[in-house]
């Protein structure tokens, strides 16, 4: 019997590999998704730098909303003009400050030494005040300038992945003058690209300085720094940023 022997050896057409047209096709081809992913990507930042800035200025404008209904500003305890809580420094506005729940009422503390609780608000007669960072965000809430059934850490959340603060900027710590403190809100993870974009929309202009006015660069919340983005920094580095939405500093 005959024993066909087959040769291992492939046909001329299994052989043949990838031209330089068929190489150049894919490679043009993957040009075409990473540019199509790029802009996406770039698309997605400019979205989400919009709706930083629309948020930003909605909470300006509700800050506005409660002064003109209630002649004072919400966490104004005191009624001295200030919002009652003193930024001291970045570390104390972590992501664990805000509420977690929901008040279901939201009620007058019954004095300034008054231990603070989930929705308490301003008490109703004070000469101190209660300087509690939830305050302002309650206060909002029973105005009616913010819906009440949220966290106020969402409230408070921005869209760049921060928060916002809303309280008295003193730019020389070691004094108590009220000509040395500022209302403003602090915003915290702000890349420098969307604080740029907030200045314009609040300033008319970024300008090359971040230290002249409404909005501003601080790293330590007492001082200025006098650029936006400094040496060895790219748009994306992360900072905190101070909007004056009352009285500015001087320069």
């Amino acid at each position: 019997m005959n024993i066909l022997v087959r040769s291992g050896r492939r046909s001329g057409a299994s052989q043949r590999g990838f031209t330089l047209i068929e190489i150049a096709v894919v490679l043009a081809l993957l040009g075409v998704l990473a540019a199509i992913t790029f802009k996406s990507q770039e698309l997605i930042e400019q979205y989400r730098q919009t709706q930083f800035v629309t948020g930003v200025r909605t909470l300006q404008a509700n800050l506005n909303a409660y002064r003109t209904t209630y002649g004072r500003w919400p966490g104004d305890c005191n009624r001295d003009g200030l919002i009652d809580h003193v930024f001291i420094n970045t570390s104390e506005l972590g992501n664990d400050v805000y509420d977690y729940g929901v008040a279901s009422t939201l009620s007058e503390a019954a004095s300034s030494s008054t231990a603070y609780s989930l929705g308490m608000r301003c008490p109703a007669s004070t000469l101190a005040p209660f300087d509690k960072i939830n305050v302002p965000f309650n206060e909002l809430k029973w105005g009616g300038q913010m819906p009440p059934g949220e966290p106020n850490r969402k409230s408070a959340g921005h869209a760049m992945g921060g928060f916002a603060f809303a309280g008295t900027f003193s730019i020389n710590p070691a004094l108590s003058n009220t000509e040395d403190r500022f209302n403003a809100i602090v915003l915290t993870h702000v890349p420098i690209a969307a604080a740029r974009r907030l200045a314009v929309a609040v300033d008319g202009a970024d300008g090359p300085a971040a230290n002249l006015n409404r909005v501003r660069r601080s790293d330590d919340l007492f001082t200025f720094a006098p650029l936006w983005t400094a040496a060895g920094e790219t748009e994306a580095k992360r900072i905190s940023v101070v909007l004056f939405f009352d009285r500015i500093p001087p320069q």
